[in-house]
């Protein structure tokens, strides 16, 4: 009976901070991908939508956040997670969302790689990468108009990165490790275009693949509403 209940204790530890992904702003959650499966190339959405993607030379299993779950591991140069479909694009909301994830990398190179890619071209779209003076830059590009913050931050270890995006209220605000990073950006551009199947990818820029991320990520959130400071600083908590 212990062992038992042991079990099961730890299997509710294993999907607590996936709970609390699923409870904040539930009916505005377009899709949430752990990037926690066992084995397999399909990438699981828990949102409920099941807007399932595909990974590509991808490792599974690697240690995660610390909430007990894994996380997938980035090759740096031919790996990827492509969630494009039609379903999808047709419920990301370029003019109001919140997109969150952890990331952590494998090297401390003096290199551009890209974490995370959602867009229609160069022009529109949101991106979250690596650039060449090791900081973390997460973008919203509307209309070739670009809104960023450039972060330093510790290089191998787990760290959580989230944008935020009114067009309606004319702000992007990006967050590192649940705290905004850097002023409001406002003055967006008009995004125009709806998403490319080659330009929605986590762990690269795009399907070739290319600037492919080297390390691992988890916890790829996408809502259709502005997430505040403080659902923000509750996804950036493990506990």
């Amino acid at each position: 009976m212990g062992h038992h209940l042991l079990t099961l204790l730890t299997h509710r530890d294993q999907f607590r901070y996936a709970a609390k992904v699923k409870g904040i702003a539930s009916a505005n959650l377009i899709a949430y991908w752990p990037l926690a499966e066992p084995s397999g190339t399909t990438i699981v959405d828990e949102s409920g939508n099941a807007y399932n993607g595909a990974y590509t030379a991808i490792t599974l299993g690697a240690a995660g956040i610390g909430d007990g779950r894994s996380a997938a591991t980035f090759d740096g140069s031919t790996s990827l997670g492509n969630v494009y479909g039609a379903s999808f694009a047709a419920a990301f909301n370029n003019q109001t969302l919140t997109a969150a994830l952890w990331v952590r990398q494998s090297d401390a190179a003096s290199t551009v790689k890209r974490a995370l890619n959602i867009g229609a071209d160069d022009s529109n779209r949101i991106l979250l990468q690596r650039n060449s003076t090791q900081q973390l830059q997460f973008y919203y590009i509307a209309g070739g108009t670009q809104k960023f913050t450039s972060t330093a931050y510790a290089t191998t270890t787990w760290v959580h990165v989230a944008i935020t995006v009114t067009k309606p209220g004319d702000a992007v605000i990006i967050y590192v490790s649940g705290v905004q990073s850097g002023a409001t950006q406002t003055s967006l551009g008009v995004w125009s275009g709806a998403l490319a199947a080659t330009r929605c990818v986590i762990g690269a820029n795009d399907t070739t693949p290319t600037l492919v991320w080297p390390g691992q990520e988890a916890h790829v959130a996408i809502w259709n509403t502005v997430l505040t400071a403080a659902q923000i600083a509750q996804l950036a908590s493990i506990g």
